[in-house]
């Protein structure tokens, strides 16, 4: 694989300690999955109801308690404010606040990122070693975030390592946990009130 391509995976790591009691399991927990989607749908509802922000380009994923948010928006403080309602739900464990103040995507866009979705959940799921149904695919100009639950921090790179030699991909960046980690979300409270620091305080009361 070319350097360049593993330079562009950006593993957080720095986010996961590891639990010596977590059960291994290869399945993910139906109870998560509800909490997930739950937390999804809320999360979108509440940006459709921002009717004075622009918040149309924001694709939300939740998944193992991570509110991801990547595409566009026009402002910073539409940014901010999505960052803020992704809080809302309390099963949401971490907010990943990718979104990228820009332009909306061209029609050209869309099929670019649409073909590297395919590209890259095809070598996902022809890879032995990779349960591509515990993984989630999103990409937005160029960047290919991966979302879910790998069985070990092995699959997760394996996962990592084939998203990155999909053309067209410049980035790879990983929320994925591992089996036997636990997320570190020591500072939810202070991620939480840093992100609606600057919101009214009704939606300070619901964050969280």
């Amino acid at each position: 694989m070319a350097a360049g391509r593993l330079s562009g995976i950006l593993l957080l790591a720095g986010m996961l300690t590891v639990s010596g009691c977590a059960a291994v399991s290869p399945e993910r927990s139906f109870g998560r999955d509800l909490d997930d989607a739950s937390a999804s749908m809320a999360i979108k509802s509440a940006m459709l109801r921002a009717s004075d922000h622009w918040l149309a380009g924001v694709d939300v994923e939740v998944d193992d308690g991570v509110a991801l948010l990547a595409g566009t928006v026009p402002r910073e403080q539409d940014r901010r404010l999505a960052e803020c309602l992704a809080w809302q739900p309390s099963t949401v464990r971490m907010v990943a606040n990718e979104l990228q103040i820009a332009r909306a995507p061209s029609t050209r866009d869309y099929l670019t990122n649409g073909r590297i979705t395919q590209q890259v959940n095809a070598r996902l799921l022809g890879d032995g070693s990779v349960r591509s149904t515990n993984i989630n695919v999103n990409v937005h100009d160029g960047v290919v975030y991966l979302t879910g639950l790998a069985r070990t921090p092995e699959e997760r790179d394996n996962a990592a390592a084939q998203a990155s030699v999909v053309n067209g991909v410049e980035r790879v960046v990983v929320y994925v946990r591992a089996l036997g980690e636990d997320p570190d979300f020591a500072g939810r409270a202070e991620a939480r009130e840093a992100a609606c620091a600057d919101q009214s305080p009704e939606l300070r009361a619901d964050a969280g």
